[in-house]
């Protein structure tokens, strides 16, 4: 083994580790404000992502937190893409970490409501499936801002493409959105199941639906 151990032992590091990872996603977003009904994704990630740094239990995972992190492919150098947010190990391997997308579901835009459920799949989940993000591990994350509060009418947009698409994304039918076996028992966190074409095991993506409205106190966003 080397100094940094194998790239498998870090993989398996992280698979061990993924109830304490979203754990802390969890109680993280309890810690945000209300968001605007037309929030934008990146400065509610910024802001997620400074408040995952300053959460104690972060201090206590092998991991630093990056945002907007860039993994480039290894035969050309080109960007595969930007990851929202990483969970990188203290490890000279940019190719191994957890990786959590952040997409906004439900967002008022000019001409109203707009579910975005259709981006949530093909420019979030269809990224793990087809190794722009998360290639040589077995896990990878998302969390979807939902704007208007309606966590569980988001959850069944979601649900619908997630079926149309079961193909693209390795999934066997029926295409389900199963109840986390990490943590079991909190009703807005899911879990996928896909085989990507590269290999033969499973690859699981996690599903935090969170509520941009923040406290209960907090006003419900309007359409205008």
């Amino acid at each position: 083994m080397s100094l940094f151990g194998s790239p498998d032992d870090w993989v398996d590091l992280i698979d061990s580790l993924i109830p304490q990872i979203l754990e802390l996603i969890v109680k993280t977003w309890a810690t945000m404000p209300g968001l605007a009904a037309d929030a934008r994704e990146d400065p509610t990630t910024e802001t997620f992502c400074r408040r995952l740094r300053q959460n104690r239990n972060a201090q206590e995972l092998p991991f630093r937190i990056d945002i907007q992190m860039v993994e480039l492919e290894p035969g050309n150098g080109e960007d595969q893409g930007r990851m929202d947010i990483a969970f990188s190990p203290l490890v000279p391997r940019e190719d191994i970490y957890f990786c959590l997308e952040c997409k906004r579901l439900n967002a008022a835009t000019a001409g109203g409501f707009r579910s975005y459920a259709t981006e949530y799949v093909d420019h979030g989940m269809l990224r793990f499936i087809r190794g722009q993000y998360a290639s040589m591990v077995r896990n990878g994350g998302m969390v979807a801002y939902v704007l208007d509060g309606d966590l569980e009418g988001a959850l069944e947009k979601v649900k619908a493409v997630v079926v149309r698409r079961q193909l693209d994304l390795g999934m066997t039918a029926p295409a389900e959105m199963r109840p986390s076996s990490s943590i079991p028992g909190i009703p807005s966190l899911k879990e996928t199941r896909h085989v990507r074409k590269s290999e033969s095991r499973n690859f699981l993506i996690h599903h935090l639906f969170v509520s941009g409205l923040g406290d209960p106190g907090h006003p419900r966003p309007t359409d205008s």
